[in-house]
């Protein structure tokens, strides 16, 4: 019987996914630790996918290295990170976008974007509150309207 609950659950799984090269690679390899329906919601760019699924590889994944690209592959080409037109990505606008689009001063917005450039990217919106000569307050606010 356990056996026959296996299958159900793998042949349900299998349903939750779209068609395409990488996905009986994804039931074999990432299926023990995520269910499929829950990998369907997951939205990132193309690098983003590969960092994970490698890091994923890393940490134990029944795949190889260049099954992994194949997974990650599949992720993005289903998957895809897709920019909310209401949103103001920081890791890629300017600073007059960011002074519109969280309303934060001119001064301020440049300030973003300085510590862009010598810090990297950002990856949550907390993040912006270290900046020196940015209002906390503004970005707490805007985090609603903040996108990476």
């Amino acid at each position: 019987m356990a056996v026959c609950a296996g299958a159900l659950s793998i042949s349900a799984q299998a349903d939750d996914l779209p068609e395409g090269q990488g996905k009986e690679l994804i039931l074999r390899a990432c299926t023990e630790c995520h269910k499929a329906g829950e990998i369907a919601v997951y939205r990132f760019t193309k690098d983003e996918y590969h960092s994970i699924v490698h890091r994923m590889g890393d940490r134990g994944a029944q795949a190889t290295r260049a099954e992994l690209d194949v997974i990650a592959d599949y992720l993005f080409e289903h998957f895809p990170k897709i920019e909310d037109a209401t949103k103001i990505n920081v890791n890629k606008a300017t600073a007059p976008q960011i002074a519109a689009g969280l309303a934060l001063a001119d001064d301020e917005a440049e300030a973003v974007v300085k510590y862009r450039e010598r810090h990297g990217d950002f990856h949550a919106w907390g993040d912006l509150l270290i900046i020196y000569g940015v209002d906390g307050k503004k970005i707490a606010a805007a985090k609603d309207r903040i996108s990476f």
